[in-house]
């Protein structure tokens, strides 16, 4: 029964040492390729080298813009939530007490929970992977404005009425 169970946990082991040991696929790929290039009568140091420094001068250049340009939409769309949210509130406060009509009054609270969804639990910077999604984010916030606008209206007309009946 002993032999058994160090049988079975020698096996275990072996299993889960081949599983999780660090293996150089990637060694003998690079190998190769370093073969192949010494081939073609090119060093592979210098084209490595010369790789490396092409695509780190691009792109620290243009991943320095991208960021800067994505910081500064990104503070225009913190800016847009931060208005919806304020004329969320506001029009939360002047509806308060009103009745409605039940068809406005669905349609009503449809544009303030699709406008409150945008800012319930809203994308931070590193949710978007270029300047155009922040842009998309931000022409989404506009257009919610632009529907609580609507609403708005409809409850002005109704202090209106309300007005006017007294």
């Amino acid at each position: 029964m002993r032999a058994m169970v160090g049988l079975v946990i020698a096996i275990l082991i072996i299993f889960i040492a081949n599983l999780f040991w660090p293996s150089n696929q990637v060694g003998d790929h690079k190998l190769s390729s370093k073969q192949d290039s010494k081939e073609q009568g090119v060093t592979s140091e210098s084209a490595t080298s010369e790789n490396v420094f092409l695509t780190a001068n691009l792109n620290a250049a243009s991943d320095d813009e991208k960021i800067k340009l994505m910081t500064a939409e990104y503070e225009i769309l913190e800016k847009e939530r931060k208005n919806l949210k304020r004329r969320l509130s506001r029009l939360k406060h002047d509806m308060w007490g009103l009745k409605f009509a039940p068809e406005t009054a669905k349609k009503m609270s449809e544009i303030m929970l699709n406008s409150h969804k945008l800012i319930k639990n809203p994308d931070m910077l590193g949710a978007f992977s270029s300047v155009k999604g922040i842009q998309d984010e931000i022409a989404k916030v506009k257009f919610a404005q632009s529907s609580i606008e609507q609403v708005s209206v409809t409850i002005e007309e109704n202090k209106k009425s309300t007005a006017a009946s007294n």
